[in-house]
């Protein structure tokens, strides 16, 4: 049944979530985002020229013997290997962190909602994420080998409207902040309202609050140090 609602998350999303109410399971997703993730990440490592990624990841002020044990350090494989872990890991730290999460709102909006379904909820709502797989498949096959990873994201408001320089203080804020997340958003509140039948204001203010939290803080923290 779930290979069904793959698509239909897309442009039924409703109907997708009512027919996953019942067994709300997150491996099919899960596989589809490792494998997307995983795929643009070894093709990166594997097409990268290391020196230029070195000289463009360091502060321009950091000693040269520093500059140049970090380069010894962080090999290909070492650096493609962190990759991989933090896609595999990363992956399912986030999603548990939002079924416990979503489980921990629901009991708080007296809504039932376990964190096996908040977890699967989560997962099927980053699928909108697969989008980014081709367009960051773009930029690496156009790229010569000088792109940073950062900037492989088509669709992070850095790349689409700040176009701030790395190692300044809202680069890596604003590379993670994508459009996506709105998509997330959206995809969560209805999915949300399909399993509890909870207002769309009340389902739509659980799905944001993580992000606009997260988000918000470190733009405050980033204005509070500069």
């Amino acid at each position: 049944m779930a290979f069904a609602q793959l698509t239909q998350v897309f442009y039924e999303p409703s109907a997708a979530f009512a027919a996953l109410k019942e067994r709300p399971r997150a491996w099919l997703p899960i596989i589809l985002l490792w494998v997307g993730a995983l795929t643009v990440m070894v093709w990166y490592f594997q097409t990268v020229d290391m020196d230029w990624m070195m000289n463009n990841s360091f502060p321009p002020d950091m000693p040269a013997e520093q500059r140049e044990a970090a380069s010894k350090a962080m090999s290909r494989g070492v650096m493609m290997g962190m990759g991989i872990a933090g896609v595999l890991l990363g992956t399912l730290a986030v999603f548990a962190l939002y079924g416990f999460y979503f489980w921990l709102a629901g009991k708080l909006a007296s809504m039932e909602l376990s964190f096996k379904s908040g977890f699967a909820l989560a997962a099927w709502a980053s699928l909108p994420g697969l989008i980014s797989v081709p367009l960051t498949a773009l930029q690496i096959a156009t790229s010569k080998g000088q792109l940073a990873l950062e900037n492989a994201e088509m669709l992070s408001i850095n790349y689409l409207f700040v176009n701030a320089a790395p190692n300044t203080p809202w680069f890596s804020l604003a590379s993670m902040v994508k459009l996506t997340d709105l998509w997330f958003i959206a995809l969560c509140t209805i999915g949300l309202r399909a399993w509890t039948g909870k207002s769309t204001s009340t389902c739509a203010t659980i799905s944001a609050l993580p992000l606009v939290v997260i988000y918000g803080c470190w733009a405050a923290w980033i204005l509070f140090k500069n």
